[in-house]
This record gives C-alpha cells, sequence and structure tokens, in this order.
C-alpha cells in the first residue's frame, strides 16, 4: 500500500467554506484562476503555489495536506500445470482468495464454444469451495476431473500468475478496522496452448509461457493491468518464425529461447516435442521438402 499527500480536497473545501470562487481564491492568492483549478484537482503540488493558496487561507501548507491510500498490486509468482494432478496439487497447495481465468488459445468459432463451456465446468464452483473442507473439495475435485483432461488432451494447459492487491478497508460508522488495508490474493488462469508462446507486440520479445522465465511473467502481467490489448499468441514458435518476416524478424527471448552451441533457437528437442514425431521422420521429411540432409533449427 503506498501513502500520497494530497491537497486539493482541503483546499476546495476551505473556499467553499468561505464561499469564495476559484477567481477570487485566484485574486487572494496572486495567482492565476487555471492555477487553482489545477491544484484543486491535485494535477499540481508546486510548492509556490501551495504556499501562496496556504497564505490566503491564513492557514500552514501542512493543515492543507490530507493523505491517501493508494492501492497497489504485485506479482508474487508464476506457474504452469498441464495435467489434473497437477492442478488440483497447485490449488491445494498455493492458496488464493479469488480468481479470474482467460482464454489465450487462437480458436476457430464451432472449437470456442466447446472450450468456453469446458472451461465454465472447472470454475462454476470454485469460488465458494476450498480445501478446507473435505467432502465439498472432494465433490469438487471428482466433477472438475473430465473437463481438464479434457481441455488438456486439446493439447493446452494453464499458466497462472499469482497476484497480491492491496485492498482498502473503510470506516463503516461506528465501526473502524483494525488495519488500514488488507491483502487480496488473485490467481490468474490462462488457457495456453502447451507449447505456445506469446509476445505483447510485434517488437517485443517472444516469450513462452514459461514459469523459469520472469521477463514472461511479467510480460503476461502487464496484460492484466493492460487488458490484455495487442497480445499476439501462437501454437508454438514454429508458427511464430512463419509471420511476415520469418524468424530474422523474430525477438527472441533469451531465456525462453536460448542460443545453442550451433547458433540455433530452436532445435530438435522442441521441434519432436511440438510435431511428435521423431528425429529420424522430422530429418525426412525436411530432405523430401528441402533437398538437404540435415536440420539444425530455427536462428
Amino acid at each position: 500500500m503506498r501513502k500520497e499527500f494530497r491537497y486539493g480536497k482541503k483546499i476546495k473545501e476551505l473556499r467553499e467554506i468561505r464561499a469564495w470562487t476559484q477567481q477570487h481564491l485566484a485574486e487572494i492568492a496572486e495567482v492565476e484562476v487555471r492555477t487553482i483549478q489545477r491544484v484543486e484537482k491535485d494535477l499540481t503540488r508546486s510548492p509556490e503555489t501551495l504556499h501562496a493558496v496556504a497564505a490566503a487561507f491564513d492557514v500552514t501548507v501542512d493543515s492543507l495536506r490530507s493523505t491517501w491510500l493508494i492501492p497497489e498490486s504485485r506479482l508474487l509468482r508464476a506457474g504452469s500445470v498441464s495435467t489434473y494432478k497437477e492442478f488440483i496439487a497447485t490449488e491445494q497447495t498455493h492458496r488464493s482468495d479469488a480468481f479470474a481465468k482467460a482464454i489465450m488459445v487462437p480458436l476457430k468459432d464451432e472449437f470456442q464454444i466447446e472450450v468456453s463451456d469446458l472451461l465454465e465446468q472447472v470454475f462454476a464452483d470454485r469460488d465458494v469451495i476450498e480445501p478446507d473442507e473435505p467432502e465439498l473439495w472432494a465433490g469438487y475435485t471428482d466433477f472438475v476431473e473430465q473437463p481438464l483432461e479434457r481441455l488438456f488432451d486439446f493439447g493446452f494447459s494453464f499458466f497462472l500468475l499469482d497476484e497480491q492487491r492491496d485492498l482498502v478497508l473503510h470506516s463503516s460508522g461506528m465501526l473502524k478496522p483494525e488495519k488500514d488495508h488488507m491483502d487480496l490474493k488473485v490467481r490468474h488462469f490462462f488457457l495456453v496452448p502447451t507449447h505456445g508462446c506469446f509476445q505483447l507486440s510485434r517488437t517485443e520479445p517472444l516469450h513462452r509461457f514459461n514459469a523459469r522465465c520472469t521477463a514472461a511473467g511479467d510480460a503476461l502481467f502487464r496484460t492484466i493491468k493492460e487488458h490484455g490489448t495487442g497480445t499476439y499468441v501462437y501454437k508454438n514458435a514454429l508458427v511464430a518464425a512463419t509471420q511476415p518476416g520469418g524468424e530474422s524478424a523474430v525477438h527472441w527471448c533469451d531465456a525462453c529461447f536460448p542460443v545453442s552451441p550451433v547458433g540455433t533457437r530452436i532445435g530438435f528437442e522442441y521441434i519432436e516435442q511440438v510435431t511428435g514425431l521423431s528425429r529420424t521422420k522430422i530429418c525426412a521429411l525436411y530432405d523430401e521438402i528441402t533437398g538437404e540432409a540435415f536440420l539444425e533449427g530455427l536462428s
């Protein structure tokens, strides 16, 4: 929680108590009307202006000051789950107070309906059931097993971001909270392609949905704050490399796609994972298409 000093509210209150217009205050303080307008909106905190206004009211600058609590949020951790057991274990180990979900998978319209329905089944009662309630939790975990496995069978995973938010606690009548705020932990579930990658814009680095890359987690956290605008998601890095400009136009994240000793970003191991083909089959196909005897990878 960040504290901030502001002056506009009390200046406006003192002016209105005296039945002064902004023009009247400006004349007494010997400043322009637009300066009073700006200071009342906290658009300026010029010491000279504040002293001039305080002198006009015959008070100290400190008496014009009010303290505001500014809620903040921060990323606690990133994670990834691609099996039913991992999903349940994460929910039990790393608890949250609330959750949000989003689909970050490029889908055709007819497939979007089925995936959205499965996602709704997984989270239908999640906000009212906790592991501390054994019977309800057992019922929930049984119910979500089938839709979760269906999603994972489609080749999807969940990329998780745990956010800590400041929640301001206000007084209500005679009731005054002991603390001015409390911490709220929110888990964000992003449904993503298992081998997927993303970038916030064409000029930003291409990341995997990689919990070990701090920059990837920070970049996705930015999409939460900026409402996900401008995020490009690809099924895998091979698809990303076929975009206009090809692989040479991609701004690779060095943590997600480290350069191999032979200078490539994507090698046989990644291509095998993405395609499900053996190295022998990949080499044979490459030879058939290009006439070259081997494939080193993407630079």
